[in-house]
């Protein structure tokens, strides 16, 4: 059981290890502005005002493939601008009309006008979910520095209450070995009393010779 429960604990050590390092490999591609798919969804971190008072600089989201066909007028999409001053960078704007030959008309919320070119469905990135309150927390930080802090930190709490766990449990451990030893100890005498009273009852002396 003890080889057991020491091979669960590296387990979930490691598995600790790997999560933190996947959060923070995801917050700095996202502070980056490239987005990490998992599972057909990614978080991307909103960098301009367009879609205020929706979206807010710094927002991080979550934005999830879909299918061009399934857009529909309302919906935020994210897409690749191919607009001369801004191509290349990803924008997330709100549909306002989609057009017969599959293409769409998008603007963002605070914008005056729609976007001057449509948007084709192999330009679109995803659809937006919803905010990640968690990744905007942790992309507020912005810093490589600070991200790596906070791991630091997390995995060095998390070692000390792993050791904390460990010496009350190796207490336990040694409470319950004493307490088994007073028991025996306890059996043994009982035993060895029990031996001398049976050794008494049956003691018989022996009697003397009379010549």
């Amino acid at each position: 059981m003890k080889i057991l429960s020491k091979i669960l604990n590296w387990i979930f050590i490691i598995l600790v290890i790997c999560s933190a390092g996947v959060l923070v490999f995801v917050t700095m591609q996202t502070v980056q502005g490239k987005p990490v798919v998992i599972q057909h969804k990614s978080v991307m971190q909103i960098v301009t005002g367009s879609m205020f008072p929706t979206l807010k600089v710094g927002d991080c989201v979550i934005v999830e493939q879909v299918s061009s066909a399934t857009l529909r007028t309302g919906d935020i999409i994210a897409y690749v601008s191919e607009a001369n001053d801004i191509f290349g960078l990803t924008v997330m704007h709100r549909i306002k009309e989609c057009l017969p030959d599959g293409n769409f008309i998008v603007q963002g919320d605070a914008n005056p006008v729609p976007d001057a070119l449509p948007v084709r469905p192999d330009q679109i990135q995803g659809k937006y979910i919803r905010k990640s309150a968690f990744f905007t927390w942790l992309t507020s930080f912005a810093d490589l520095k600070k991200i790596l802090l906070l791991f630091v930190m997390g995995l060095t709490s998390y070692t000390a209450l792993y050791e904390v766990r460990t010496v009350m449990q190796v207490g336990r451990e040694i409470k319950q070995e004493s307490k088994e030893e007073y028991q025996e100890r306890l059996i043994r005498e009982a035993i060895e009393k029990e031996k001398q009273r049976l050794a008494e009852e049956n003691y018989q002396p022996e009697k003397e010779d009379s010549t």
